[in-house]
């Protein structure tokens, strides 16, 4: 954590009292207990918390941080699963220092679900704007509906969820009726989450905790440096301490591609990113620095994923 970083420590509840823990580390105003409304100085934007229904609780946050801030879930007092649904998803960038700087991408992961006895720390990026759903539920309202959960996962939000969070997106949170499309979105993302994690829990080959973390380790792995050549499945299977067989098969369950179709998925997603950021000054550079070192292979490879060509979004750099 940077020195100088404010840090502010909370626990998520079902209920409104939790929020005065970070109201009193960042002096917002909460207003009916229901919004924290940000002024400007430590950040600006708002977050909604509401009740939806007992047992259920849902957090919207649209927020951008002015200063260093770093936020630590302490276990919950009560029994719950926590849901977070992160729409700010994109790619990291870190400079290696060596013999020869080099510039590392990273995917970030944007959809959880954790069990609340876990503790977890997030460091929002100052000047870049945090959006998120965060769904509280009992554990004893959950397992009503689909049992006694043992998986917990982090991944990619799923396109279903997305297109019903970016209803929200870009509503203004003071229309009519916006806090009623809050809870209808949160039962349809909760719905849609739930149907997953009863799919995993049922599935033919049965998923242990272990081998679902496994799985995770290596996507983490995947995902640290998009510059990486495809390390194969043999390294993969043993960062997930299991054989190359078994691994294919709960990979593709789990994130519903195969371990080198989903590197190179996320690849292509960092080029069309690097294409349209206007730092490039030719797309054979894009192609080189993702190790691609034919533009025409890259081209092809971009144009079956996307359906189009490089060079129908790309920004050339501006020379000044």
């Amino acid at each position: 954590m940077k020195e100088g970083t404010l840090h502010i420590k909370h626990r998520f509840e079902l209920t409104a009292e939790w929020q005065q823990e970070i109201v009193d580390g960042l002096g917002n105003k909460l207003i009916d207990d229901k919004y924290m409304i940000h002024d400007g100085r430590a950040a600006t934007g708002f977050s909604l918390f509401l009740a939806v229904m007992p047992g259920l609780s849902v957090l919207l946050m649209d927020v951008v941080y002015h200063i260093d801030v770093a936020f630590t879930r302490m276990a919950s007092r009560e029994p719950l699963y926590l849901m977070y649904f992160d729409l700010n998803e994109g790619f990291s960038t870190r400079i290696v220092e060596g013999d020869r700087q080099k510039v590392r991408y990273s995917s970030d992961i944007g959809m959880g679900f954790i069990d609340s006895d876990t503790q977890s720390t997030l460091i929002p990026s100052p000047g870049e704007r945090y959006y998120s759903l965060r769904i509280f539920a009992s554990k004893q309202l959950i397992n009503s509906i689909v049992g006694e959960v043992t998986l917990f996962f982090n991944t990619h939000v799923d396109s279903a969820s997305r297109l019903i969070l970016n209803e929200l997106k870009d509503r203004p949170f003071n229309t009519p009726s916006y806090e009623l499309l809050l809870k209808g979105v949160a039962l349809r993302v909760l719905t849609n989450t739930l149907n997953r994690v009863r799919e995993l829990e049922t599935s033919d080959h049965k998923m242990s905790n272990t081998d679902v973390k496994g799985v995770m380790e290596t996507v983490k792995y995947l995902t640290s440096d998009l510059l990486m050549d495809f390390p194969g499945l043999e390294t993969l299977a043993e960062i997930a301490g299991m054989s190359i067989s078994k691994y294919k098969i709960i990979f593709s369950k789990m994130m519903n591609n195969s371990p080198q179709r989903f590197f190179t998925k996320e690849k292509l997603s960092l080029a069309n990113n690097l294409l349209q950021k206007g730092t490039f000054a030719s797309i054979k550079d894009v192609a080189l620095e993702l190790g691609y070192g034919k533009p025409g292979h890259f081209a092809a490879v971009y144009k079956k994923n996307f359906g189009y060509l490089p060079s129908d979004v790309f920004v050339k750099k501006v020379s000044v």
